[in-house]
Formats: structure tokens, sequence, C-alpha cells
């Protein structure tokens, strides 16, 4: 009996000593994973985009006499951190000057240049990031256009000397654009130079008056005037000076003898031309109004004048620099700058559409085309038109597990593109729509329209999603909810689920709140800011991966609508590849009914800018964790960037031209702080909380049990707590059936406990 009770003894000892060391062996293999885990995820860079310059390709002003001014933006990861080049040259390319400046926080840069005469020059612009990354070369023409200046003419009377004086007085107007540019002198006619007299003009009117010595000038000469700042033009006009006493055979006194006079009664003491005729009695353009009562001398032939001797192709009631024959807006208003025709920006109406070009935010809307104030049009949009993959025309796309990487392949779905068949990641995109009179309600499987990674949670499904968004947004202004998600809302708005759904993209697929399952920030761990200890997570391409109940993003989700020029693929997706010139589309809604919009929007100028989040991260030079603890870590700045506490703003777009709020898609912040991350890389900011924090209005959360018990989700499902399952992953590539933690090791190990237990009894009986 002792004997067996020995043998019975030695073998549960060996048993539990094979345990002993199956348990040491196991959890350094996980080690050894997790840290190939880790060195997997650090691999991760961020690519630093070289600087641009916007600007036109033509800066083309009128002379002012004003130095010229040039101004665009530099585009950049972090603009006012780059340095920007301006090289004045000249037609042969020699530099004349140069400039060196920072733009502002928006890029905006400005520059006055001394250019100031009219002439054309070539302009260099060259920007530089602090990576000493170098734009493309810019080179821009500047020219400042000389004004037109007319022919100088000019106006005369003369008063002779009064009894026993000998000085006489010339005087009159001289007519020009730009009076002060111009003099006036009275030669007398066979005198030397030294004899010649300067006249006083006034700068402002062009009066003017010459005294002339009768003594010891000849009262035969010519007054003579020049004119012009760029282009000059002189006048001469031959007078006699008519003097007692009269000669013999001057009836009318004027110095122009009987038989030459052509005007023999010219009034007393006007001053006539060589044939005897003053202005009163001469008529040179032949409109009907003599000279001295001409404002315009030179009247084409054939034109009706008015009672100032000036036709319509002569007069500009306006003063806008176009005459009334050729002003098709003849009362443009003061201080407006009008263009050939004679119109200002707020009379013409370049695209017809009645909206005048000041007001006009859409200046190009074709003919026929309804408009709102604004002049852009009116949208005849619904919400279905939104959305992708309607009607079962949704793309096909498939899951890139195992496919150039290490994560476990998917065997779900189609064997390929629409080919059916099974054990295959392929899947096709669906979304359907119903509406009631106040709601939308969505359908969806949860397949994105594009390529995508399941990363850690392998074997990725079709999902039966259901979503109810209100047609109506109310804001809520109800307040007193819990800020522990959202504490810069300071309960004035409810907090949206950190780690479960928030609101639904148009092609169908959840987006989530920016948690991981542990608590950190999962788009943060993904920039390397932190190391996550605590379980292996990775987010997939354009920041959508898989979880227990299917797909869904925690950032981006603007690839909906990418097409990379380049044929490329998901993989190599970045949202620095989206048109930044074009008011991004709808990529989502949230549980409020509010729409989600991609990064670029219209500012308050109606430009075309990129949103940037009003968050900054807790760094750890600065005592925080850069992430780890989740939305704890994050900051809200008032006024830092474009966006609310809740990562929206008020503001038109082209579903709402009126304006509505809305929430945007932040890659970036507009923060300037940089973070050291994991590989001791200096990066810029990004853009927490990436979707949404809170709702603007009220929300319908019942939409965060899509994927639980009566929405057909996957595993892990389980009421509004299932979403919030989806990031908790335990199966890791190559590692994927080994257990994670010591209670896994445990019941993995139960066929070992059952033997020791059996083996116990029988010693038990035995005894």
């Amino acid at each position: 009996m002792e004997s067996k009770s020995l043998v019975l003894s030695l073998v549960l000892a060996f048993l539990l000593v094979g345990a002993g060391f199956s348990l040491v062996a196991m959890d350094s293999t996980s080690e050894e994973q997790d840290d190939s885990i880790v060195s997997e995820q650090d691999t991760t860079v961020l690519v630093n985009n070289p600087p641009s310059v916007l600007t036109p390709a033509v800066v083309s002003m009128d002379w002012t006499g004003e130095n010229a001014t040039l101004s665009g933006f530099v585009t950049d990861e972090v603009p006012q951190n780059t340095s920007l080049s301006v090289r004045m040259l000249d037609l042969n390319f020699a530099e004349l000057t140069a400039y060196n400046m920072t733009p502002a926080l928006d890029g905006a840069w400005t520059v006055e240049t001394s250019l100031h005469d009219p002439g054309e020059w070539i302009v260099e612009l060259i920007a530089v990031d602090d990576e000493q990354q170098v734009s493309e070369r810019i080179l821009i023409e500047l020219i400042i256009v000389a004004p037109i200046e007319p022919q100088v003419t000019l106006t005369f009377r003369w008063d002779e000397p009064v009894e026993n004086e000998t000085n006489g007085t010339l005087s009159g107007l001289v007519l020009h654009q730009f009076p002060a540019s111009c003099t006036v002198e009275y030669h007398p006619l066979g005198q030397s130079p030294a004899l010649l007299v300067a006249g006083q003009i006034n700068e402002s009117t062009g009066a003017y008056h010459i005294i002339v010595n009768t003594e010891s000038h000849n009262t035969e000469g010519d007054i003579i005037s020049e004119c012009g700042i760029f282009n000059q033009t002189d006048l001469t006009v031959r007078v006699a000076l008519p003097m007692p006493p009269e000669p013999v055979g001057d009836a009318d006194g004027d110095a122009v003898l009987d038989d030459a006079d052509q005007c023999p009664s010219t009034p007393e003491g006007e001053p006539v031309y060589s044939t005897g005729c003053s202005d009163s009695e001469t008529d040179d353009d032949e409109d009907g109004i003599m000279n001295d009562m001409d404002a315009c001398p030179n009247t084409m032939p054939n034109e009706s004048v008015d009672a100032n001797g000036c036709s319509q192709s002569q007069l500009d009631d306006d003063n806008d620099g176009v005459n009334n024959a050729a002003d098709l807006c003849p009362a443009t208003p003061a201080n407006e700058a009008a263009d050939a025709t004679g119109c200002s920006p707020s009379q013409r109406d370049s695209d017809g559409d009645t909206v005048n070009d000041a007001a006009d935010q859409c200046p190009n809307t074709p003919a026929g085309t309804a408009v709102g104030t604004d002049g852009c049009p009116i949208p005849d949009w619904s919400h279905e038109d939104s959305f992708l993959c309607l009607d079962g025309q949704g793309a096909w796309a498939k899951d890139l597990n195992g496919d150039g990487n290490s994560y476990t392949a998917n065997t779900r779905g189609d064997g390929q593109e629409g080919g059916g068949g099974g054990s295959g990641p392929w899947f096709q995109c669906e979304v359907s729509l119903s509406f009631t009179s106040t709601t939308m309600q969505i359908n969806s499987n949860a397949i994105p329209n594009h390529n995508w990674l399941s990363a850690f949670a392998a074997n990725a499904d079709e999902q039966s999603e259901s979503f109810t968004i209100a047609l109506e947004p109310v804001n809520d202004t109800n307040g007193g909810h819990s800020s522990a998600n959202c504490p810069a809302s300071n309960g004035a708005y409810e907090c949206a689920p950190d780690r479960g759904p928030v609101g639904v993209a148009v092609n169908g697929v959840p987006i989530f709140g920016p948690e991981e399952g542990p608590g950190g920030d999962a788009v943060a761990l993904e920039f390397l800011y932190f190391n996550e200890d605590r379980q292996p997570i990775d987010l997939g391409y354009c920041g959508a991966h898989n979880g227990p109940s299917g797909v869904h993003y925690h950032y981006d989700a603007m690839c909906q609508f990418w097409d990379d020029p380049n044929d490329e693929t998901i993989v190599n997706y970045d949202y620095t590849d989206l048109d930044s010139t074009q008011h991004s589309p709808i990529i989502g809604w949230a549980f409020d009914g509010y729409p989600i919009y991609g990064m670029y929007a219209w500012d308050d100028n109606g430009q075309v800018v990129p949103m940037k989040s009003s968050y900054e991260v807790e760094r750890s030079s600065e005592g925080g964790d850069q992430g780890y603890n989740g939305i704890d870590d994050w900051n809200y700045v008032s006024g830092l960037g474009d966006l609310d506490q809740c990562n929206g703003r008020f503001g038109p777009t082209p579903e709402y031209p009126d304006g509505t709020y809305y929430y945007v898609s932040t890659p970036i912040s507009a923060s300037t702080k940089t973070v050291v991350d994991t590989d001791s890389q200096t990066v810029p900011m990004i853009g927490f909380p990436y979707f949404l924090l809170c709702y603007h209005g009220e929300a319908d959360m019942s939409n965060a049990d899509a994927g639980g018990p009566g929405g057909g989700g996957g595993p892990g499902g389980g009421g509004q707590g299932a979403f919030g399952a989806q990031v908790l992953y335990t199966n890791a590539p190559d590692f994927e059936d080994e257990p994670s933690t010591i209670s896994d090791v445990f019941w993995d190990f139960s066929w070992l406990w059952v033997t020791l237990l059996g083996a116990g009894f029988m010693l038990r009986v035995r005894d």
C-alpha cells in the first residue's frame, strides 16, 4: 500500500513540476512576442511634405504712387515654421532686392515692395520649412500700369496794364489730368530766352497767371504749357496782346490789323490768336461752343455736346475713369474701382446669376442655375445624396489582413471580387435608407467602400447595423450633463461615447470615439505618442480596423472619397492626397443629426481652408502621458483652432448654404506645439478628437446599441457596451491561439488540473 502511495506521489510531483515549466515557457514566449509587436508598431513614420506657395500668376495694378504690395499663402504642416524668400527681379532676371519673412499662423503673408513707378518685373517665391524642405520655385509677373495722360489744353485771357502801369496779366486754365505736373510760360516773339516769363499754376485746379511787363517784353509771343508725369505733352499758342495806343487800321484794338483780322469786333481786352479772333470768337472743334466756354475743346466731329461743349465720349459723370459713352454702369460708387466697361464689383454680375460680383461667393455659376443671396447654387439636395453603396451598387473591398503583412488572413467573404464561393477576404459595401417625416433609418453591412486592414482583430465579417438619424437636428440647450468624457463642455453638452460609436459614415461603417480598449488614445498610439503596455492595438489604413462587432473608424474616414491620381492603393493613402481647393463632402452623420464633413471647409471669408482642432496633448516633457490615459490627456484651448470643444462649428456648406452646425474630421491641430514620439522623433500635434467629443444637438443614443442584440452584431455584442468592447483584442499575429493573461493560462491548462484532482482523489480512496 505504501509503495503504491509513493508511486502516485511521484506522478503528482512530476505533473506539478511540468506545469510550472509550461507556465514559465508561455510567459517568456508572450514577452518576446509583445516585444515583436512594439517593434512592429514603432516602424510608423509621419511624412513631412515640402511646403507650397499659393499666389496669383500675374499681379497687375494701376499706378497710384504707392509701393506695390504682394500677398499669398504658404501651406505646410506648421506654416509659421516656414521661411519665405521673395526676390524682385528685372525682366532679365537680375536681382533688384530681396525680402525674407515668416508666414502667419494660417500661412498668410504680405510684403510691401519698394516698387511704385510703372513697369514690369518678375517675382521669385521660395518657401523652406523647419526640416529644410524646399517648395517649388514660383515665378509671378508684377505689372504697374501707367495712367493714360491726355494732351494738355489751355484757355487764356489778357488783362492789359492799368493806366500808368506797364504790367499786364495773362490768366486762364491749364487742362490736364495731373495739373500738378504742368508748367506754363510766356515766350515773347523774337526776344532772348532770358526774357521768357514763367507762370504760377494752382496744382489742384490748373488755374494760372503770368505777369508780362509790356515795357520790356514783346506783346506778341507764345504761351507754352507742358504737362505729364510719365507721358509728357506740350501745347504752344501764338497770341498778340493788345496794347494802347491802338495801331492804325485796328478797329477792335486787338493788335491785328483790320485787313488780316478775321474777327474785327473782338471784345475789348480779350487776347486773340493770330487770326484776330479771341476764344469767345473761336470754335476750334466746331461743336457750336466757343473756346472760352468749351470745357472739352477736342470734341470729335459730328458728336452732340452739352452746354459745356462736351460729348458723351468726353464725359465721366461718375469719375470712374470710363467716359459716359463706354460706361455700362454710369453710377459707380465712389472709391470703387471700375473695369474697362465702367463697372465696379458691386455693379458687375459676371456670371449673370443676379448677384453682383462683390457679394457672389460662387462667381462662375452656370447659366440658368438658381442661386441664393450669396450667388451659390441652391442645393437640389437630400440626405440620401450624401450616402455611398446604395441600391446594391456598393464597391467591392478587400480585407488586407495576411496580404503582405503578418496579420492573420481573413478567410471570410467571397473568394474573389464578385465571384462568390466563400473562403476569401472580398466583401461588397451595402447601405439602404428609409425615411419618416422626422428621421432617416440607415441599414448597412458595415463593410467600407475601400480596402481595409482588420489588424489584430482578424476575420472581419458583414454585420447588420441599424442607425436612426434626425432629419432636423435640435440644439441641446438643457445642459446638466456628465462631463466625464468631455470635460471641456463643462456639462453643457452630452459627451459622445469614448470607445463606442459616435456616428455613422456615409458608407455605413460606424465612427468610433477616440479611445482604444485599455483606455488610451487609439490614434495617438498609432502616431507613436506613447507605448501601450496593456494589450496590442493597431489601426488599419485610413483609421479603420476590425473589432468583435465589425469594421469601424477611429480617425480620418475621408478616404471614402479618395481617388488617387497615381493609381496607388489604400496602403499609400494619406489625407494630404485630398483636394485642398474644394469644400470637402459630408463623410458621415453624428447621432444628433448634424453632418460630419471632411477637413476642408469655408472659413469666415469664404475661402477653402483646412479646419484644425483646438485641442493639444499633455506632453511627457511637461509631465503628461501623451495619450496613454486617453481623453484625460487632452486639453481644449478656446480660440486655438477653428472648432469648438465638441470639434464642430457653425457656417455655410455646399449642402447648407444658409449655414448649419457641423463636425469635422481633423487630422491636425492648430497647436504649434510638437511632440517627441517613442522613436525620439519630433512630430506635429494631431487633431484630437478626430471626429467629435460631445453632441451639440440632442443625440439619439439608442444608436450606440447598434451591433448589439437586435442589431445583428458580431461577437462581443450586448447592449450599449457592445461597441465599447470592439477595441479589446486578445489575438495577435503569429500567436493568436496562445493565452495572453494568467487567467487564460489557467484555463488553457484545464486538462492538467483535472488530472491532478483525479490523482489526488485516487490516493485518498486508496488510503
